[in-house]
């Protein structure tokens, strides 16, 4: 059971802080059951009722510090994923973000900055619903590493940028 105050991951609302364990009100007479209240870190304001019963299948810890700053040291490392073309790879992608596993969406983040990347040195537009997702998987993981590292996103986006500066973009 989580307990007040605890934050975790709630998979694609990403980081939550557990803010109060109550019945809502807006349970039917004689459904009532015991919820978590929590609070989104990553769209400020959202709240969101998970029924305590089944949560623990449906969270997961934050990541350390440590795996915060393996993943963005190590970056090179990260497996790149191969995603199909255009609309076709948007299940995939949709999926990753559903799950919202810390590793998986560093692949994904680095995939979609290559792919940017390529399509920019090519002087095309990178597709726009590939700008969507990555954005939602930058927010995601950013926010999860900031938290873990005690500081703020944007410097975390800034760092892990710089390290896939430094990577070669061309294509297998």
């Amino acid at each position: 059971m989580l307990n007040v105050g605890e934050c975790v991951i709630y998979g694609n609302h990403g980081l939550c802080k557990v803010r109060e364990i109550l019945i809502p009100s807006f349970l039917e007479r004689g459904m009532e059951k015991p919820y978590y209240m929590m609070v989104s870190a990553v769209d400020a304001g959202s709240v969101i009722y998970v029924p305590v019963e089944g949560a623990e299948d449906k969270v997961r810890d934050v990541m350390s510090a440590d795996d915060a700053e393996g993943l963005i040291c190590d970056i090179d490392e990260v497996t790149e994923l191969e995603l199909p073309e255009g609309k076709k790879a948007e299940p995939e992608i949709a999926e990753i973000i559903k799950r919202n596993l810390a590793d998986e969406m560093m692949s994904l983040v680095k995939s979609l900055h290559k792919i940017k990347a390529i399509r920019e040195s090519e002087g095309k537009k990178f597709a726009a619903l590939n700008e969507k997702y990555l954005n939602m998987a930058e927010k995601l993981l950013y926010t999860e590493m900031a938290f873990s590292l005690k500081t703020e996103k944007d410097i975390i986006k800034n760092r892990v940028i710089e390290e896939l500066s430094h990577l070669p973009i061309e294509t297998a």
